[in-house]
């Protein structure tokens, strides 16, 4: 009899696992699903945003899914200050979304040499949940949070033209790229 309790609770705890993830899958598809554009969700953050709400029209999208515990989040801040600093009057908006309270990230930003120079989104879990489930890539299973951080996206009029997950200078230059093509 005892040995049934641990398998019993372990059955429990996998099927609470895979209900939480399709729980949170199921969230938001209903969240979202009646959306036109797949910007539209960054765009309605963005118009509940005091301080965003201008932005919100801007014609192309970049986005850094980060955290300030990622270590390869904080090596590309130097390198997406430089693309903020050449696309910025580009009809451009660079935002960063995190989970994190804004409390926290400012705590980490004061310890920082190279803060970010680009518009920030916190405690947006919703959104990042979203937004990962953009990754075009086949096998991927969606619905999971967080998939891989730093995750960077560039959607240009409602289009996704990057979808690029972890740190890598290629990374960057691709993005590059991208901003230099439709600029």
């Amino acid at each position: 009899m005892k040995t049934k309790y641990p398998i019993v609770v372990a059955l429990i705890f996998i099927v609470f696992l895979v209900m939480n993830n399709k729980i949170t899958e199921w969230k938001t598809f209903r969240f979202y699903n009646q959306l036109v554009n797949i910007d539209d969700p960054i765009r309605k953050e963005l118009e509940r945003d005091e301080f965003l709400s201008d932005e919100a029209g801007a014609q192309t999208l970049v986005l850094n899914l980060w955290a300030t515990w990622c270590g390869p989040c904080q090596k590309e801040i130097p390198l997406l200050n430089k693309l903020v600093d050449k696309y910025e009057n580009e009809n451009t908006l660079f935002l960063s979304i995190t989970d994190e309270t804004e409390k926290d990230v400012e705590k980490w930003v004061e310890l920082q040499k190279n803060e970010p120079r680009y518009f920030p989104l916190y405690e947006n879990k919703r959104l990042m949940n979203y937004l990962f489930q953009l990754n075009p890539k086949p096998g991927i299973k969606k619905g999971r949070y967080p998939e891989l951080l730093p995750t960077n996206i560039i959607i240009h009029n409602g289009k996704l033209l990057l979808f690029e997950q972890g740190f890598s200078e290629e990374t960057i230059i691709k993005m590059d790229s991208i901003l230099m093509s439709i600029h």
